[in-house]
């Protein structure tokens, strides 16, 4: 509102600057030629009023403007006649186009003003360089007028483009001379075809009135490139579907916004939840029209000069200069609430949500791509947490140059010898014997050392690596398997798979060649599931485990309890086995809840006809309650903490050696 206020004030001085060079220059005003040439004057003047009423709208410097071709009559008019005949012309024709188009009175005031400045400083230059303001109308011109004509030329020019930029600079609330370094080449072409074109419309007004409408020739052209150029330049920069800017307009306004560090500012990236549901479902015209609607409902929310960009798909962006946290914040939820009402689209009444993420400048970013990079992030991260809005957190961001330079060695580790797997036992209560042990994966950093799944595991997911990743494991695993069998040792294997792997359908010929290459039998594999990935696409899972278990390995639902999924569904699966959680199974306590939780696990899965293994057993005195609840086995530090392959192999024989003991002092007895 301030800059809107400013701007006012300052056309007024520019309209009172006009009125008052006027009146000092009264002396030197004449109106003879109105007298003298009075059709000449009115066919001049005909194509000052046509060149008005014909602007060409430019999309540029990140606001559309108005560019007149009027200036090769107005000025022909004060080559030929003088100023006064040329104001009376160009500042009746300026009120009409603008009262026609809508404009409020300051602004037409605003026009008259810049034009009087204009044409009077280009009068009074070529008056001092004796380029005659009164030309002869049998001889109009010699080659001597032609310095103080191009000089009067240029100070219009000048004149008119700097107070004409410095009332938009204020508007946009940037400084003149950035304003008027955007693109200047531009604004000097334009200008300078348009000015240099006034001694042609002399010439022919000279010669034979007559020949004056031939002159709209070559100004009609320059007006159908320019508005071809226009149009071009519009579709180059706007979305078609919502007439919205696009991608590349909106790189060049916050590239503009973010020029002054000193000033704060905000970019939000907006996608919208379940777009697809409604493409895949009503077909690309209802998503069309949806599209066009929420981006009408983004447009009520902002304010002032905040700019809003279709960035491709379902994805928005909004820029907010001057926007501090606390504003970016209540900006982004109010664009979030503004669909929360559903939309009507014909017969249809739709629902769509969106998640939307914040980067401040200079506080999180300083450049174009980074803030948006950094906005993407922070929208992922309201996606993942299901909230509306999220403000960009550097712990959220994988593309941190430290975390890309991660993701590239562990591609490498993938593909040579940096993942290693250690084991950890399951021990059957029914038994007292280890029939399996899980491989959990570990990667041998060159300079980080050993590390857990915790630290690569979610980067591996997001890079697309994790597929590759349980590859190399289940390879790992099943050579070691093939190691055990020489040995004796008859184990299974349990590898724990992401949603990601579960989801390829090429992944059970994958399991098949991984065995054919160990030599190991099917039976001794176990995959582990988690709930999450199941229930991630029903459909695509239930057609991979059918796969699976037809081919012989076994199936376990991994970290059992915590994933909401739906019993029927389970049932339906082919599964042997659930793992109840250690959330669950590590805060058992004579009489607590989680000890019913755990009972009642343990007989859901019995009546399922299920296994049911207890993770996370730390402490030894936990084992006999759970074998007193009926679980078939147990997995945690209590039975053995996660060994490297070699030491779980002396761990493994050292435990059939004491089984064997046993087994002999049972027959002695």
């Amino acid at each position: 509102m301030r800059f809107h206020l400013n701007v006012r004030v300052y056309c007024a001085a520019v309209f009172v600057a006009g009125c008052a060079l006027v009146a000092l220059l009264s002396g030197w005003l004449s109106l003879e030629y109105l007298e003298d040439q009075p059709l000449t004057f009115a066919v001049l003047a005909a194509g000052v009023m046509l060149g008005e009423l014909l602007p060409v709208r430019i999309p540029r410097r990140g606001n559309d403007e108005e560019i007149t071709l009027s200036t090769s009559f107005s000025m022909a008019l004060l080559l030929a006649g003088g100023l006064a005949p040329a104001l009376i012309a160009q500042a009746a024709a300026s009120m009409v186009q603008d009262r026609h188009s809508g404009k409020p009175w300051w602004r037409v005031r605003f026009n008259v003003g810049q034009y009087t400045l204009s044409m009077a400083g280009a009068w009074t230059v070529m008056r001092l360089l004796s380029a005659a303001p009164h030309i002869n109308a049998s001889h109009p011109f010699v080659s001597s007028d032609l310095p103080g004509m191009i000089a009067g030329a240029s100070v219009f020019f000048v004149v008119n483009t700097t107070v004409v930029g410095g009332a938009v600079a204020l508007y946009q609330g940037v400084p003149v001379r950035r304003y008027l370094s955007n693109d200047p080449t531009f604004s000097l072409v334009t200008g300078a075809v348009m000015l240099m074109l006034a001694p042609i419309v002399l010439a022919a007004a000279a010669f034979s009135v007559v020949l004056v409408p031939l002159c709209l020739a070559p100004v009609v052209a320059i007006y159908n490139a320019m508005w071809q150029s226009a149009r071009s330049e519009h579709a180059a920069r706007h979305d078609a579907l919502t007439g919205l800017p696009n991608r590349t307009a909106f790189h060049d306004a916050v590239a503009e916004a973010i020029r002054d560090e000193s000033e704060p500012a905000c970019v939000l990236l907006i996608d919208l939840d379940r777009f697809k549901d409604v493409n895949d479902t009503l077909g690309h015209r209802y998503g069309d029209l949806l599209l066009q609607e929420v981006a009408e409902r983004f447009r009520a929310q902002l304010c002032g000069d905040d700019r809003i960009a279709r960035l491709g798909g379902d994805e928005f962006a909004v820029l907010s200069a001057g926007c501090d946290r606390e504003q970016s914040v209540l900006l982004a939820q109010r664009i979030a609430d503004s669909l929360r009402a559903p939309f009507q689209l014909e017969q249809m009444v739709v629902d769509v949500q969106a998640s939307v993420g914040i980067a401040l400048f200079p506080d999180q970013a300083s450049g174009v791509e980074a803030l948006l990079q950094k906005a993407d992030v922070a929208m992922y991260r309201a996606k993942e947490t299901q909230t509306d809005v999220a403000l960009y957190d550097e712990r959220d961001d994988r593309h941190s140059p430290a975390k890309l330079a991660l993701t590239a060695e562990l591609r490498t580790a993938i593909q040579s010898d940096g993942i290693v797997v250690w084991y950890q036992p399951e021990l059957d209560l029914r038994s007292s014997t280890v029939l399996a042990l899980e491989a959990l994966v570990r990667w041998e950093h060159p300079n980080l050392g050993l590390l857990r799944p915790a630290s690569f595991i979610r980067m591996a997911e997001r890079t697309n690596l994790i597929k590759p990743l349980t590859d190399r494991v289940i390879e790992i695993a099943l050579s070691q398997v093939a190691g055990w069998q020489a040995l004796g040792l008859e184990i299974i294997v349990a590898v724990n798979i992401s949603a990601q792997v579960l989801m390829d359908r090429d992944f059970t010929n994958r399991v098949v060649s991984a065995l054919a290459k160990s030599g190991v039998a099917p039976r001794a594999l176990k995959l582990e599931v988690t709930e999450s990935a199941l229930m991630a696409d029903p459909a695509v899972a239930r057609t991979v485990l059918q796969e699976l278990d037809r081919l012989g390995v076994a199936i376990s639902i991994d970290d059992f309890g915590t994933g909401y999924s739906s019993l029927a569904y389970l049932a339906d699966l082919p599964v042997s086995e659930v793992k109840i959680d250690q959330s669950f199974v590590s805060r058992m306590a004579e009489g607590s809840s989680e000890t019913i939780i755990v009972n009642s696990t343990i007989d859901l899965a019995h009546h399922l006809d299920l296994r049911a293994i207890a993770e996370g057993v730390e402490d030894p005195a936990m084992v006999p309650q759970l074998e007193a609840l009926g679980c078939d086995a147990v997995q945690g530090y209590a039975i053995s903490r996660p060994l490297p392959g070699d030491e779980a192999t002396r761990w493994l024989l050292q435990e059939q050696s004491l089984e064997e003991i046993d087994e002999d002092a049972r027959q002695v007895a």
